[in-house]
């Protein structure tokens, strides 16, 4: 007759010290007898080796005949064989959601609103597997009329059931399995070490097995009964004696509090560099009650302090890089391949094109220049290539062609071209799956398209590699699955199945154990360490589930534990953790607040026999923990922690605190030059920290071929932003997809190539208008199909926005045109009745020669441009127009013959001026040069002057200032808010958001230094 003896005994090493006696008992004088110890997890296992092998208290090192198994493994030497023999096989994710999608879509019941959901067939998924695990008489008690949503899950439950039934079985079915088929295997005496919550069929084996062996209980408590209640049910079960224990609760010897998370784990991880000089790592054990955010943050400082641990992962493999890319991949199509998706994706994992790792920054540079948004916009890739090929071209056949220049706009169509043809692939693979009939059709899709797209698993990272696997044995699942497949079910599956935390981290027992406090159980530890003991945190708040809730569960007398329950084993765990530590290197810390949250926290209900143990205040309340502070340790701030440990965790922080100390010496480079930073953006002196660029190799203003008056105006406005955009070709990014409503530099453009081609077209037909004539029906027949076709043009670019606000424009645009032709007339007669001779006439460019303009003192000038309009005057004289499609407030009274130039800010008059003297006229014809506003929103106003002799010294002498700025490597920021600066909001100085307030401050003193720049800005020199 099989005996089965129970012995009680507290966690930690008293635990171990039991299951020596209670194992070399069972052996007696012969140390070969085969003893099987059952444990709680692989983790006690190995622990539980480690300590029979270690031996002590009269027992002999080493052990032998010694199997060690987890209940599971138990079951699967038991019935696996036979349950596979019989065609079952285990059942997985996938085929459980499929079978709760079949069940929904024939019978949805309540569930009909939501059936659809991926949510809820994640919960009725997991109800299901809850359900499998409590006996029939206690999932009866749950499918009452008087609960219909509870009813209805119970009724899905068993329809799941009944599908899988013949061709799969889960780990409910294996145990029960295993309990009728105990004859097949002889363990010798059984122990089962600390056992914990049990469900029924884990009791039911354990009976079995009690019936045919020796069996026996070394059974854990912590002293509280109520956190003890699942041990104690599972003696019960048994119907084996629990001996009673005298043991108080464990407690925390030190208890730390920190601000903030962040700040409290690098408060516990400084704590573990000092243990670690004394104690190895196995011998300590770092515990957390809330996943988020402390399994990120210890896992992420106990690498960056060089510390070995082990336990649980943190990342499920759905956030991998892998797996992330997956579902970003199947999800495209939703978003009708939204530019911003697809690059998301690229960017994100390890995606290849052509067998090589895709450009992801190449090819959001031609996707965005090339203003694609979604859908059909990746056409204009084509087009984009196309264009750039023949700006190559153009580059090779001009005069002095710039090779590099050229060979750029080539490999550009080339990554334009690599691109799309890498949608092309998408798009074919997403058709072959919208097109799969069965399962089977689907996933070869599916495997097709990530051959196609991913990297293979070689060269992997191995969480990556890990994910990648995971997504490869769920694909063989679903190949087997019934039913009508579609793209979303299929995301839909793999989002479930990657759900999950893949792999562990390190090797188990080697370095300081880090894991949630539920491992805390069997633990055996030197030091303990428990983060995170604030309400909310530890225990964390828990919902009620919304299918069984607690007033349904409650009717299954702990089948399925209610949230009351599901704390009290957390209590058991924590109190489980403490003991598995001596009484003086228990840590329990909690944090003062959150960062990331915000609000104020307070000490766990958990951590409450801690505090009045340490202060000896037996009545103290957990909101009144700051009148017992001073028995308490404080990590008051980071800055504080670092400057006064004795121990600092890693590199950052030695460096960091030799840095506050002054310590740090000059030797450090990067040290040396954020403080040489720091002395210069705040001192009054200008240094290279603020633009002082005198003595580099700077491009010369008067030996650059080209120069635009464009680019030379940027520096009167802001030499910052000169320097940025034109030195370093640095701009801001457009994205296309922000886009909408059409700019206003689009605006302009669309109108300056309707007036262009107009005008163009009729000089070249013929029917430009005369002296005193206005412009011919023909001019606004052609304007109109003109305008459509730039409409067209500009709405292929993918610069029009969204298209009822462009029907708008489109309008507002029209009607402009119409009215120009009208101004026009109007403003040739008031000219003298001018007739145009040239639109955007180009110099510079295209083979036409340079301005030349002599800056008066040696030096020259070559400027390169192009004038909107020239039209000539019945005396000779020439008119300069430059079109304007805004407003007139920054033009208007700025402009004279006395300041043409607005200070350096509007220097293309005289400069157009002169280029149509050149190409039109003679070195003294006269010119008259305009801005003219032509909108209706403009008004149509002109505003310019003659271009005289002392216009043109006035725009040299500006001309001399901005180049010897320029030369002398002169790029202060000048503020958008700067009152000689009304004209121009620099978006350079404000990269980062936050306002240009300290530009603003040390603006007057560092630009004294020169006088000539100031007087240029401000038209007099101001004091500082």
């Amino acid at each position: 007759m099989p005996i089965t003896t129970t012995s009680s005994t507290s966690y930690g090493d008293a635990a171990y010290r039991e299951l020596r006696r209670v194992v070399h008992q069972i052996k007696g004088e012969d140390p070969l007898r085969q003893v099987t110890l059952v444990v709680p997890s692989e983790r006690v296992g190995v622990a539980s080796r480690r300590a029979l092998a270690r031996g002590g208290e009269g027992h002999p090192a080493g052990i032998a005949a010694l199997a060690v198994l987890t209940l599971r493994r138990v079951a699967e030497i038991l019935a696996a064989d036979e349950l596979l023999a019989t065609g079952r096989r285990p059942l997985t994710g996938p085929a459980l959601a499929s079978a709760v999608r079949d069940v929904l879509r024939e019978e949805p019941g309540r569930f009909a609103p939501v059936a659809d959901h991926i949510g809820t067939v994640r919960a009725l998924a997991e109800a299901h597997r809850a359900l499998r695990l409590v006996h029939e008489n206690a999932t009866n008690q749950l499918a009452e009329p008087d609960e219909p949503v509870a009813a209805d899950t119970v009724r899905v439950h068993r329809a799941v059931q009944q599908r899988l039934a013949t061709t799969t079985y889960d780990e409910a079915a294996l145990l029960r399995e295993a309990a009728s088929s105990v004859s097949r295997h002889l363990f010798g005496p059984l122990v089962l070490f600390l056992p914990q919550d049990l469900d029924a069929p884990e009791i039911d084996l354990l009976r079995a097995l009690a019936d045919r062996h020796e069996l026996h209980l070394v059974l854990g408590l912590t002293g509280n009964v109520r956190a003890d209640a699942g041990p104690r049910r599972c003696a019960r079960e048994l119907q084996a004696a629990v001996p009673e224990l005298s043991c108080p609760e464990a407690t925390a010897s030190t208890v730390l509090h920190a601000s903030d998370p962040d700040d409290e784990v690098r408060a516990v991880v400084r704590r573990v560099v000092t243990a670690l000089r004394t104690r190895p790592g196995h011998r300590i054990a770092v515990l957390h009650g809330s996943t988020d955010p402390y399994a990120r943050l210890l896992h992420e400082h106990f690498r960056k302090a060089d510390i070995t641990f082990f336990g649980r992962g943190v990342r499920p493999a759905v956030e991998s890089a892998y797996g992330a890319t997956v579902l970003r991949l199947l999800a495209l199509t939703e978003g009708d391949l939204r530019r911003r998706d697809v690059l998301a994706m690229v960017a994100g994992g390890p995606v290849h094109a052509a067998g090589r790792p895709a450009p992801s920054s190449a090819w959001e540079r031609v996707s965005r220049d090339a203003r694609v948004v979604a859908g059909d916009d990746w056409g204009r890739l084509l087009g984009f290539a196309q264009q750039q090929r023949e700006d190559a071209a153009t580059e090779r056949a001009e005069s002095e062609p710039r090779e590099w220049l050229a060979e750029r706009r080539e490999r550009t169509a080339s990554t334009a071209d690599a691109l799309l043809e890498f949608i092309a692939v998408l798009r074919s693979a997403f058709d072959a799956i919208d097109a799969a009939q069965t399962w089977h059709e689907i996933v070869e899709a599916a495997r097709r398209l990530l051959a196609g797209v991913l990297a293979s698993d070689e060269g992997l990272h191995p969480e990556d590699s890990s994910a990648a696997r995971k997504i490869a044995s769920t694909l063989d699942a679903a190949a087997g699955m019934s039913g009508r497949p579609s793209r979303r079910a299929l995301r839909e599956l793999l989002e479930l199945e990657l759900d999950v935390v893949l792999d562990r981290v390190g090797t188990i027992g080697v370095g300081v154990h880090v894991g949630p406090v539920t491992e805390g159980i069997g633990d055996d530890v030197d030091e303990v360490f428990l983060v995170g003991a604030a309400e909310g945190l530890l225990p964390a708040r828990t919902a009620d589930d919304p299918l069984l809730p607690d007033r349904v569960r409650e009717r299954t007398a702990g089948a399925l534990p209610t949230i009351s329950e599901r704390s009290a084993r957390q209590h058991r765990h924590v109190l489980a953790a403490l003991a598995a530590a001596p009484p003086g290197c228990r840590t329990m810390s909690f944090p003062r607040g959150d960062l990331r949250r915000g609000g104020e926290r307070q000490p766990s209900r958990w951590l409450l026999a801690s505090l009045r143990t340490i202060s000896g205040r037996p009545d103290l309340q957990p909101s009144r923990w700051r009148e017992i502070e001073k028995h308490l340790e404080a990590s008051t701030s980071y800055t504080g922690s670092v400057t006064t440990t004795p121990e600092p965790a890693h590199a950052q922080e030695w460096r960091q605190r030799a840095a506050v100390e002054g310590s740090l010496g000059e030797d450090d480079a990067a040290l040396r030059r954020a403080r040489a930073l720091r002395r210069g953006r705040s001192g009054p002196d200008f240094t290279e920290y603020d633009g002082d660029l005198a003595g580099e190799d700077l491009p010369v203003p008067t030996e650059v071929d080209g120069l635009s008056p464009t680019a030379l105006e940027d520096w009167a406005r802001c030499p910052h932003a000169y320097f940025l955009r034109r030195l370093l070709g640095v701009a801001p990014v457009e994205e296309p997809d922000e886009i909408v409503q059409i700019s206003a530099l689009e605006r302009g453009n669309v109108l300056h190539a309707v007036w262009e081609r107009l005008v163009t077209d009729a000089l070249c037909e013929g029917w430009a208008p005369s002296a005193g004539q206005a412009w011919p029906e023909l001019a606004r027949e052609r304007l109109a199909l003109l305008a459509e076709d730039e409409f067209v043009k500009a709405r292929a670019r993918g610069v029009t926005g969204f298209p009822l606000l462009w029907e708008q424009d489109r309008r507002v645009l029209l009607r402009d045109l119409e009215a120009w032709l009208v101004k026009d007339d109007e403003r040739r007669a008031r000219l003298d009745e001018a007739v145009p001779v040239g639109a955007e006439h180009a110099f510079g460019r295209e083979g036409s020669p340079a301005v030349r303009l002599d800056l008066g003192d040696g030096r020259t000038l070559r400027l390169q441009g192009r004038v909107d309009r020239v039209d000539r005057r019945r005396g000779g004289g020439l008119v300069v127009t430059d079109y304007k499609t805004g407003k007139t407030d920054l033009y208007r009274g700025k402009l004279t013959p006395e300041e043409p130039t607005d200070h350096g800010q509007r220097l293309q008059l005289p400069v157009y001026a002169l280029a149509a003297r050149e190409a039109f006229g003679r070195a003294d014809t006269p010119v008259r040069a305009e801005y003219w506003f032509t909108s209706l929103r403009g008004g149509f106003e002109q505003v310019g002057f003659d271009v005289t002799d002392a216009v043109l010294e006035n725009t040299r002498q500006v001309l001399r200032t901005i180049v010897d700025g320029i030369g002398r490597g002169w790029f202060l920021a000048r503020p958008p808010n700067d009152p000689g600066n009304r004209a121009y909001g620099c978006p350079w100085c404000d990269v980062d958001g936050l306002g240009t307030a300290a530009l603003a401050q040390v603006w007057p003193t560092k630009s004294a230094e020169a006088r000539d720049v100031r007087l240029l800005f401000y038209g007099e020199v101001e004091d500082s």
